[in-house]
């Protein structure tokens, strides 16, 4: 056989993974590390391999995404930037004033994504006349996620209201059932602080509160009256909560151990990685509110500043396959979330999502579409920190709400 002809032979049948490594890797730093967020990470790098890249994972898990800051802050003090990296709330807009990250201007215009858009994004996705990251999905916050068995068993339907919630807690006690399973990390108590908050109040006090930063309202009687609530919704949780991831909890509740979980819709992903169908297997509905409110949370993806042209292309691409219609379809179905854009279609997504998808256009007519605090869409870090400390202390020591209300406002006032 000729040379030529043993070439082309072996050619044919170099994995087309091997062949993609000749545009290069596109790495990136994130901190999706459950099950279901690695199945949804993989729709996009899919995407990514088909135009010839390899992706090359850099994975930071922990502390609602703290860790992976962290990461990146080390390695950009080092001069060596990841190709691109994840951002929640403010953490693209911060980077944007450090000068590090690319304008995503020409790829925009390039393909109208910015027209694909929902305005409450554009906040996050674009600093003054730039645009600097890549939204893949729009999360809801305020979910409370239940075992339908459990529900069942116990005769319990969706609550009307914070007090129902609770005071479904004792029937589930006496069935052997945890009524409500969480972690003792700040951040998912914040997740329930916030969600009382608003649901109690309603949308124009929590705007007064987490994303003003009115002291009057801070130190108000209704946040006392806020604490009392999460001291109730304590008394629904068991001693084993130290140290309980939030995916932990969301299996207790798939395994009917706990009946509930308040967290945002990525806790969906998991039911369905266990093949667990909603309706069926577990409920989803809104935290309990009189005023109808919907809390969105965003994943998006930033580029950094770079000099090589192949890895500017590897960028191009990265960007590409997030903005793909098709990919934030088949993600969003794995991840649990809503696609962040608005002309993707949920029609075929499952009866939580479609939910999810017609809460959020109500929600933005009547003015109640509000950033997430826990995830830093309400306040700057500054700011949601000292909400996270004092109501994570509270929550797991025997602090009086009257002596919270007064830390957080010490607090509030100490980081302006």
């Amino acid at each position: 056989m000729k040379l030529t002809t043993l070439l082309a032979a072996s050619i044919a049948f170099i994995p087309a993974v091997a062949m993609a490594e000749e545009k290069g890797k596109v790495e990136g730093i994130h901190h999706w590390v459950s099950e279901s967020e690695v199945n949804a990470l993989k729709v996009i790098t899919d995407k990514l391999a088909t135009k010839g890249y390899i992706w090359q994972d850099s994975a930071v898990g922990g502390l609602s995404g703290a860790n992976a800051l962290q990461a990146l802050r080390t390695r950009l003090a080092a001069g060596n930037p990841p190709t691109t990296m994840q951002f929640l709330g403010y953490e693209g807009l911060d980077w944007a004033k450090e000068g590090v990250l690319r304008s995503l201007n020409d790829l925009y215009a390039k393909n109208g994504w910015d027209k694909a858009l929902a305005p409450q994004l554009l906040a996050f996705v674009k600093s003054d006349d730039d645009y600097i990251s890549l939204p893949i999905n729009m999360h809801r916050q305020n979910w409370v996620w239940a075992n339908k068995a459990v529900f069942d068993k116990a005769g319990l339907v969706e609550p009307k209201s914070w007090d129902e919630l609770i005071a479904a807690g004792p029937k589930l006690k006496e069935a052997g059932v945890i009524p409500l399973a969480i972690g003792d990390e700040p951040w998912q108590i914040l997740e329930v602080f916030e969600a009382i908050l608003v649901d109690v109040n309603g949308p124009d006090f929590y705007k007064k509160t987490v994303i003003d930063l009115d002291e009057s309202a801070l130190s108000s009687d209704q946040m006392v009256a806020t604490f009392d609530k999460l001291r109730q919704v304590r008394g629904l949780v068991d001693d084993g909560f130290t140290g309980r991831d939030w995916a932990v909890a969301t299996g207790m509740v798939a395994s009917g151990k706990a009946a509930m979980q308040i967290m945002g819709d990525w806790a969906k992903g998991e039911f369905l990685a266990k093949g667990m169908k909603p309706g069926v297997d577990f409920l989803c509905f809104p935290t309990p509110t009189a005023t109808p409110n919907f809390k969105f949370v965003i994943d998006s993806f930033g580029v950094f500043k770079v000099d090589d042209p192949a890895v500017v292309a590897g960028q191009d691409a990265w960007a590409e396959s997030i903005m793909d219609p098709e990919v934030q379809k088949s993600f969003n179905k794995i991840k649990g979330s809503i696609p962040a854009r608005s002309d993707v279609s949920v029609d075929d997504f499952d009866a939580c999502a479609q939910r999810s998808f017609a809460d959020r256009e109500a929600a933005v007519t009547r003015g109640a579409m509000l950033g997430g605090l826990t995830e830093g869409f309400a306040a700057p870090a500054q700011f949601s920190g000292v909400f996270s400390d004092v109501v994570g202390k509270f929550f797991v020591t025997d602090m009086s709400s009257k002596d919270a209300v007064q830390a957080l406002v010490d607090g509030i006032n100490n980081a302006r």
